[in-house]
């Protein structure tokens, strides 16, 4: 077990050691506010204060972690003989930056807290983040820094224990939309004929036609063909459907739709199935309440999991809003225009709100890669796609946690734009689940 003193415990210290020692590692500790308790302790020992009080090794903290108003966009930063690390302080056998309040500042996305996003435009993107402007975005850098900590306490304390969260894997799916053609209604397949023959492109002209007189089948409408992909691994994906009303950024098939509920009412029996909030609802949460008991009438269960459209949160409003709506965990936390670890975590975390200065209930999955982020935003080749892909499976085995990649039923529909890469997702599939 470790020891921990801390003159004054607050939920931030609190919360952070919970993060770096229950959730990135796990290991015994305690917390203690008695110095004599401490100094007299023989248990390996670690102190956090706002100066050095002990021989023992410790950490000079950072004022952030005592002050519950603090928010900081930029902290300082600087590169240690293993890599980047930010809040430099201090430290007395250890290395010299502030661990506690790097993690606390990573996890609860603190520089995400001033930026109020308007549009999907105006999104929280990783350009914006400190973790890709330092060239970390693509590391679990929580777990690294925390290891770098732990190794120096076991040259301390040899008997010193911990170890790496197990591994898994979760296959995610959103369905923006389940059809292209197929269900969309009359005028607006109307409008799609003029927009293609206005463009000039017939091969979607035709391509309309053949699928609405049935000649054809829909190219989105592959769910079986998503099923027995993932089957090949023995994997079980988790969806999420889309089901608010038509807008210009939710484009969705109306879940009047008899086929797209016997869909949805299919996939229940196999697969955990979760809310894919819209986007409209950011400014009028109550469309999202009018989406959840839709979905869930539909689905004649509870649902407990969302995603947002777009991956667009405010923070922590977005939260606060899933929350009173019964919404236990969220699947948002990747950037939408490059893979990485956006939280800088390979495991699910409670959810701080900095506003209030409280740990919730309610439970942040972390996701790692998704589809449009290598092909639309990066525009990597197939092979480039699966090299930077690859990278991050194998950093979320060596540190343990839960991966989890994010695809759409029309990236696996192999048609359009999208076709030949169902060959870069299932190498990312086999990285996965291979020993």
């Amino acid at each position: 077990m470790l020891l921990i003193y801390v003159p004054k415990l607050n939920s931030r210290i609190e919360y952070s050691i919970e993060v770096c020692f229950k959730h990135a590692f796990k290991m015994d500790y305690k917390i203690t506010a008695d110095l004599d308790e401490f100094e007299k302790s023989g248990l390996p020992c670690l102190w956090y204060a706002p100066e050095k009080i002990s021989k023992k090794p410790g950490i000079i903290s950072d004022a952030m972690m005592f002050d519950k108003k603090l928010i900081i966009d930029s902290p300082g930063r600087t590169t240690l003989e293993k890599g980047i690390v930010l809040f430099p302080t201090e430290a007395h056998l250890l290395p010299k930056f502030d661990l506690f309040a790097a993690c606390f500042w990573h996890v609860t996305r603190m520089e995400e807290y001033g930026h109020y996003a308007i549009s999907a435009d105006t999104r929280f993107s990783s350009e914006k983040s400190i973790a890709r402007k330092t060239g970390i975005l693509q590391k679990p850098i929580v777990h690294i820094w925390t290891e770098m900590f732990l190794k120096e306490l076991q040259y301390l304390y040899p008997d010193i224990k911990y170890v790496k969260p197990t591994y898994k894997f979760i296959p995610t799916v959103d369905v923006d939309s389940a059809f292209m053609y197929t269900s969309q209604g009359f005028f607006s397949n109307l409008g799609g004929f003029i927009s293609d023959i206005w463009k000039k492109d017939f091969n979607s002209v035709k391509k309309r036609f053949r699928v609405l007189t049935g000649k054809e089948n829909d190219p989105w409408f592959c769910f079986d063909k998503i099923t027995d992909l993932h089957q090949k691994y023995n994997l079980t994906p988790n969806y999420f459907f889309l089901v608010g009303k038509h807008s210009k950024l939710d484009r969705n098939v109306s879940p009047s739709r008899k086929k797209l509920r016997k869909l949805i009412v299919s996939l229940t029996k196999n697969h955990t199935i979760g809310i894919h909030t819209s986007f409209k609802g950011n400014d009028k949460p109550k469309y999202w309440q009018k989406e959840l008991r839709t979905l869930t009438k539909i689905l004649g269960q509870e649902i407990f999991s969302s995603r947002q459209h777009y991956l667009f949160v405010r923070f922590p409003s977005t939260y606060e809003e899933l929350m009173e709506l019964g919404i236990k965990r969220d699947f948002s936390m990747v950037y939408p225009d490059m893979p990485g670890f956006r939280m800088g975590v390979t495991v699910p975390v409670p959810f701080f709100n900095l506003k209030t200065n409280r740990k919730t209930d309610f439970w942040l999955y972390p996701t790692m890669i998704m589809d449009n982020s290598l092909l639309k935003y990066e525009n990597l080749s197939h092979d480039e796609a699966i090299e930077q892909c690859v990278e991050i499976v194998s950093y979320t085995k060596q540190f343990g946690g839960t991966l989890i990649t994010l695809w759409h039923n029309e990236s696996l529909s192999e048609y359009g734009k999208w076709e030949g890469w169902n060959s870069v997702y299932e190498a990312v599939l086999k990285s996965a689940v291979q020993e």
